[in-house]
């Protein structure tokens, strides 16, 4: 009792201390708590905007925060006192990126600066002009547009991450905000699960950076005790728990994905748990072989409930991943022959059929339910109007942009190459000053995901030559997050990857498993190694973490070719 007592607070310890640091570095500059949220809405009859300045004035740039409502475009003129006309400065002025301020050079001596939206609905946030030397000007006529006034205080003359949206954010996170207001949504290329969870902190904390992160952050957190108590059941001691769940918290994708409002955090959290309930299936099981008179007890008192709950949970969690992303289907098939292949081996015969019925409700039904659930708010103010209807459509479209989108990107890369990070995707670069730049790159930590390969190589020896069923279990894992991709002709990015390694991971837990059972300096040389992983995540922090950074440095951290972390 004392042994299990002593285990579980060593448990606690490492548990706690991976979650508090893993925390205080998510939540480290997330973003700002505030934007822009009161709107100007320019429409057919109202897309006249007249600003009177008081005198006239050398007007630099305005910097426009938009709505939800992306690629904007813009007549500029000035008033000509002299003629009574209005003289054109800039005919097609754009506007880009949603929930983010958009400079537009103006660089003309006026007055009366004359702003027409050419689009048929336009959503403006805030406006902000800057003088050609740098101070800020407001208009004497504020008062006809106090939308667009009414937040000045919210402007960074620096943009960066902090400030507004950066990559796919452009699309979730709106999306996110639309799902809260009822606006017809933008994105409809995956289920709407994940944009539903990053609505929660928009609720909470509004639409700014840190709203519409802050879900990211929550679920990274909650990786980490899903990744621990997976390590644990697997390798028996806190220390390996520990030692396993280290490498999760200390590699620069997690950490990357967890602070940027996309959907593959969602996506990867629920994909771990509902391999990790699979695997409290396995050892639920396991208990069972272990007592005296195995076989009577299944033949007699062997109750299914006693192994159905691990199931039900795993069913769960991959309804939830499906709803959150397709890449929960690839992951349930994985589950699939893990259950079939294990049941089939270890349960009798005639107890073989009820679980399979019982597996019908928690890996089909639910989660077609819950997929069909995930669409409740995109139905009533869209063309279609039936639940049903809005499932059937949106996933045929979804299917369709897939399978036949035809794009490129300088950051794509094919899944060859994702184990060795030959490709990281820069999220975001800003220069903050003539020196210091602010950059967030999407990349693994080298010494993880480098020294996963030779652990991968061992586990799936284990498993072809020694038959070590653990090695199986977890080299199924990872195959079905990493083969189908191979089979996907679209563009792809280094973070599709990110479920994979999560295995790879486990991976390394097992093989530092038997380097601490078969060496006497195991231990210490899986300390060493850690230090030396902790080491490389804060050498490369600045240019993952948007800290602003010295360029010569960011430049330096190119160990290949292909980096580019900084521009």
């Amino acid at each position: 009792m004392k042994r299990i007592f002593t285990y579980y607070k060593k448990d606690c310890i490492y548990l706690a201390g991976l979650v508090l640091i893993f925390s205080v570095l998510a939540f480290f500059r997330l973003g700002n708590t505030f934007a822009p949220e009161t709107f100007y809405t320019a429409s057919p009859e109202n897309r006249d905007i007249v600003l009177d300045f008081g005198d006239y004035l050398d007007v630099g740039s305005v910097s426009v925060f938009l709505g939800h409502l992306n690629t904007r475009h813009f007549s500029l003129s000035a008033f000509n006192e002299v003629t009574g006309a209005w003289e054109i400065i800039n005919g097609d002025a754009v506007a880009e990126s949603v929930f983010a301020w958009n400079r537009i050079d103006i660089g003309y001596r006026l007055r009366y600066l004359g702003i027409v939206a050419t689009d048929d609905e336009c959503i403006l946030n805030e406006l902000v002009f800057t003088a050609s030397d740098g101070s800020y000007l407001l208009p004497v006529n504020t008062v006809e547009y106090p939308a667009l006034f009414d937040e000045q205080d919210t402007f960074s003359s620096v943009k960066t991450y902090m400030t507004g949206t950066m990559f796919d954010e452009v699309y979730h996170g709106r999306t996110a905000y639309e799902f809260l207001h009822r606006l017809t949504t933008y994105e409809t290329t995956h289920p709407h699960f994940g944009k539903e969870l990053i609505s929660a902190g928009i609720l909470f904390f509004g639409m700014n950076p840190f709203g519409w992160r802050f879900m990211s952050v929550m679920f990274g957190i909650l990786l980490i005790p899903v990744m621990y108590l997976f390590a644990r059941r697997l390798f028996h001691e806190p220390f390996l728990a520990a030692s396993t769940t280290a490498l999760l918290v200390f590699d620069c994708m997690h950490y990357n994905l967890s602070r940027i409002a996309t959907i593959d955090i969602f996506a990867a959290f629920f994909i771990l748990s509902m391999y990790y309930f699979m695997y409290r299936y396995f050892q639920k099981d396991s208990a069972f072989c272990q007592t005296d008179g195995a076989a009577a007890a299944y033949n007699g008192n062997f109750l299914p409930r006693e192994v159905l709950l691990p199931l039900a949970l795993s069913g769960l969690s991959m309804a939830f991943g499906i709803a959150t992303k397709w890449t929960g289907v690839y992951a349930g098939l994985g589950l699939g022959i893990l259950f079939i292949w294990y049941t089939i081996t270890h349960f009798p015969k005639g107890k073989v059929l009820r679980l399979f019925g019982f597996c019908c409700v928690f890996f089909i039904l639910i989660p077609l339910a819950v997929y069909t659930l995930c669409f409740i708010p995109v139905v009533g103010y869209t063309p279609y109007s039936g639940l049903l209807d809005k499932v059937i459509s949106g996933t045929r479209y979804m299917f369709d942009y897939h399978s036949k989108l035809i794009a490129e990107h300088y950051y794509s890369s094919p899944f060859y190459e994702w184990p060795v990070i030959w490709m990281p995707l820069l999220d975001a670069n800003d220069a903050v000053s003539e020196n210091l730049v602010s950059s967030v790159s999407c990349m693994g930590n080298p010494l993880i995901w480098w020294v996963g390969i030779p652990c991968q190589l061992y586990v799936f020896f284990r498993w072809i030559f020694k038959k070590d069923k653990k090695a199986g279990f977890l080299c199924i894992s990872y195959l079905a997050q990493y083969v189908p991709w191979m089979s996907v002709s679209r563009i792809t990015f280094i973070y599709h990857y990110f479920p994979a390694i999560l295995f790879v991971i486990l991976m390394m837990g097992y093989t530092m498993a038997h380097l601490r059972e078969r060496f006497s300096w195991g231990t210490k040389a899986i300390a060493a190694y850690l230090a030396a992983a902790v080491l490389c995540f804060f050498i490369f922090f600045p240019v993952i973490s948007g800290l602003p950074v010295d360029k010569e440095y960011g430049l330096s951290l190119r160990w290949l070719k292909e980096w580019i972390l900084v521009l």
